[in-house]
């Protein structure tokens, strides 16, 4: 099947980015596109993720995330975290993070990052929104966003 047959939703345009979380000692971290700014005062983002998703289960029970912003050399780090799962894998073996104020991780080698607490989630269809009020944010090393493309992943 065709990109055209999919449906022209695969061609809206989206960052690429690690959604992050932790309960108790247990971190995570999956691969997302559906992120998005909610409003400017106070900063709140919203994350899409699939209810079968393990962080969604830790994410819902921890009410805190990560989102780790990825720059345009970083497709594997996507691939990494998107194509396995933490119920079967530790997927931070091998990788540079450090503990945010809620103690979710956070990438060393992204491009920025946003730290939330979720002030508001609701189901619909089969992913969960999850809005997020910014705790702290940062800019971790320079250069340009990935931008999502489904064809470099399917």
């Amino acid at each position: 099947m065709t990109l055209k047959e999919k449906g022209a939703r695969w061609y809206i345009t989206n960052g690429v980015y690690v959604i992050t979380t932790r309960l108790d000692e247990k971190i995570n971290g999956m691969a997302a596109a559906w992120v998005t700014r909610v409003c400017e005062d106070p900063v709140l983002i919203s994350v899409a993720i699939w209810e079968k998703n393990y962080t969604h289960n830790l994410l819902k029970q921890s009410g805190i995330f990560v989102v780790n912003i990825l720059r345009e050399d970083q497709t594997k780090v996507a691939i990494h975290f998107g194509k396995q799962s933490g119920r079967d894998i530790n997927k931070f073996t091998g990788i540079s993070f450090r503990e945010g104020k809620t103690g979710a991780p956070i990438l060393d080698d992204c491009l920025g990052y946003l730290e939330c607490e979720v002030v508001f989630s609701r189901k619909l269809g089969d992913h969960t929104i999850f809005v997020g009020k910014v705790l702290e944010e940062g800019n971790k090393k320079g250069g340009r966003a990935l931008i999502y493309k489904h064809s470099d992943y399917f």
